[in-house]
Formats: structure tokens, C-alpha cells, sequence
């Protein structure tokens, strides 16, 4: 078993901040793509974090991570 480290990933969120996504090693964009070997494909790997993404929106759906570019409520526009 091997571990990674990226200067992008910020690992409280599981979030890469380079592509302001989730983070999913090996991914298109990803400064460890083509230099690591994966057990599961990337692809698979980034269907079951979006699907886990959606389901977590689903049942929560106030509690994204503040990017969608809408001001909050009593929030003055920039």
C-alpha cells in the first residue's frame, strides 16, 4: 500500500484546490497523472466520488462548499 502527497489537495475537504474539484489521484488535470499506477481506474474512481457527491447534495442540499458564486443570505454583493 503507498500513500501520496500533492500540494494541492486540501485533506480536510478532499478537495483539489489546482482543479477545484474533488480530489481523485490521476485524474485529467492531476500533477500525479501518468506517474502512478492505480489498483482502481481513474474514471471509476471519479463516477463513485460524484455519486457520493450528488447523494451528500440530496440530502443536504445547504451544505455545498460555498462556491456556487451566490451571495449568502444578508451578505452585502462584492
Amino acid at each position: 500500500m503507498s500513500t501520496f502527497t500533492c500540494s494541492h489537495h486540501n485533506v480536510p475537504e478532499d478537495w483539489c484546490q489546482l482543479l477545484k474539484t474533488d480530489c481523485v489521484p490521476g485524474r485529467p488535470g492531476c500533477v500525479l497523472r501518468g506517474k502512478s499506477v492505480f489498483l482502481f481506474p481513474v474514471e471509476e474512481r471519479i463516477r463513485e466520488k460524484e455519486q457520493a457527491r450528488r447523494e451528500r447534495e440530496r440530502e443536504s442540499p445547504r451544505a455545498g462548499r460555498g462556491d456556487s458564486g451566490q451571495a449568502e443570505a444578508g451578505a452585502a454583493p462584492r
